[in-house]
């Protein structure tokens, strides 16, 4: 089951019965990806029954018709207002930024357990694509949202509450990096940080001093398919949750984590260790500089921005172009760079458009690809083209399975 199975079947039990597990961790990391920012003031402060019934009083139709990445968090806020185990836990301290000139994206909300415990959520990548390129620019620089984290804490924690800091993806790592520099005295009030697959903070970075402090409190959990969690990876205890799925950014998605009664299911230790796409990941972070780092990024995002993308859901209906544009960039790439662009576009493109569709279009532009990639070897240019066939061929023969039974 998922979390939003675990929601009905623990939804009955008070925090105070059942104390706060990995799971409910999981809970909030994903509800915080409802949207909010037309609905909640920082100044706001009401139970999640509240905030259910005013989201759905605003947005009804929001269930079938929410972006991508809103969804989940809809649904696991749907699931939860009506639930003993959530509906009367208070949110407050909402506060949401979004800076396309400095690629920042900051979320973060502060919710009151009856256990007399405060949960501090921050915000991971939504479906912009600004807070995509700000996880990989975590491989190279320090990011605005760091700062706007640190400050959250020591402007909003006291020392009368004990906190839990938890986050998913780029939030998970602004729960760690909050804890390890936030005021000692609140840092003291600190008895749990979770990263949910979340990248660590970059070597050079910090000292071993500042991580020390807090290492006995931090947990990673990663899915199986792994990969930013997978970048530059600190935490002393690490649990690798079971997924169904083979696709990185559906992985990354918490509703395919699978759960038992009140924990995380493990995944098997041998799948997450020889994946290729998080060795390939591995590899590109060993074998590249900061600046290499830096030009690929750049490098990688701008073909979205030139082609007018500025989220996820976008991919859906302009995936090929965007596809094309960037294989032609990626020609100019060192080979291991290549390799990772490529499967990284393969990812975005897979997860948000339909297989059948794809291959459809690629065999109607394959001339065109090849007259887009005339400065490629042929033999590249070929094996490209085949690559992206062989894949979407698959995916149109398990869809045609799907359809015949």
């Amino acid at each position: 089951m998922n979390i939003v199975d675990y929601i009905k079947w623990r939804g009955d039990l008070s925090f105070r019965v059942d104390p706060f597990n990995d799971v409910d961790n999981l809970v909030f990391s994903q509800m915080i990806y409802a949207d909010f920012d037309d609905l909640l003031k920082r100044e706001d402060r009401m139970t999640i029954r509240e905030l259910g019934r005013r989201f759905f009083g605003k947005y009804p139709d929001s269930l079938g018709n929410s972006r991508l990445f809103a969804k989940d968090g809809i649904t696991v806020l749907h699931a939860m207002m009506n639930e003993k185990r959530y509906a009367d836990c208070v949110i407050y301290n909402f506060e949401s930024l979004l800076h396309l000139d400095t690629t920042e994206q900051f979320c973060a909300i502060m919710i009151d357990l009856p256990d007399r415990t405060t949960v501090v959520c921050f915000k991971g990548t939504d479906e912009h694509m600004i807070g995509w390129k700000e996880d990989l620019s975590l491989s190279y620089q320090d990011i605005a949202g760091q700062e706007d984290a640190l400050l959250y804490v020591n402007r909003h924690c006291s020392i009368f509450r004990k906190y839990r800091l938890i986050g998913h993806s780029k939030g998970g790592f602004l729960a760690i990096y909050a804890a390890m520099h936030c005021k000692p005295m609140i840092r003291n009030r600190i008895i749990q940080i979770i990263s949910n697959d979340g990248p660590g903070l970059r070597p050079g970075t910090y000292n071993k001093e500042e991580f020390d402090r807090v290492k006995d409190r931090f947990l990673l959990i990663v899915p199986e398919k792994d990969g930013i969690g997978t970048i530059y990876e600190m935490a002393a205890r690490k649990l690798v949750a079971r997924v169904l799925t083979k696709n990185l950014i559906e992985a990354h998605n918490i509703l395919s984590w699978q759960v038992e009664d009140n924990r995380i299911m493990n995944a098997d230790a041998e799948s997450y260790q020889t994946d290729k796409t998080r060795l390939a990941l591995l590899q590109f972070l060993k074998e590249t500089t900061p600046e290499q780092r830096k030009i690929f990024v750049e490098e990688f995002f701008k073909a979205f921005d030139d082609a007018g993308i500025t989220t996820v859901s976008q991919l859906a209906h302009g995936g090929l172009p965007v596809m094309l544009r960037v294989l032609r960039e990626m020609s100019e790439m060192e080979g291991v760079a290549r390799a990772m662009a490529l499967k990284l576009l393969k990812t975005f493109s897979v997860s948000v458009s339909s297989g059948i569709e794809l291959q459809r279009k690629v065999a109607d532009k394959k001339e065109s690809l090849l007259t887009r990639m005339k400065n490629y070897e042929a033999r590249l240019a070929e094996r490209r083209i085949e690559e992206y066939m062989h894949e979407f061929g698959r995916r149109d023969n398990k869809e045609e399975k799907k359809e015949e039974q």
